[in-house]
């Protein structure tokens, strides 16, 4: 079994609908077993590979932020410690 993502409550989620009348008879089939209907087609989604134009954009855009990230200079700004004494009293109770 792979490691899933963390999952939104169902309700957060955005429905999937199946047009397809075979794809439906075949996703009723496989869900016989016990397992569930995401479980399946995250699995087969898993098997598809991502077109080389949309990972090399990807790419691109992480290199592009790692370099945005790396000129943030570190220790800048403030620490939770001084936001916290800032805004909160020494109850916890907001200022």
């Amino acid at each position: 079994m792979h490691m899933r993502d963390p999952v939104q409550p169902r309700r957060k989620q955005t429905p999937i609908t199946i047009r397809s009348d075979r794809a439906a008879a075949r996703l009723k089939l496989l869900t016989r077993g016990g397992r569930s209907q995401a479980e399946i087609i995250e699995e087969a989604l898993d098997r598809l590979p991502i077109p080389a134009g949309v990972a090399e954009e990807r790419q691109r855009w992480r290199t592009e932020l790692d370099e945005l990230i790396a000129k943030v200079p570190k220790d800048s700004g403030m620490t939770m410690k001084a936001f916290d004494a800032l805004e909160y009293d020494e109850n916890g109770d907001p200022r």
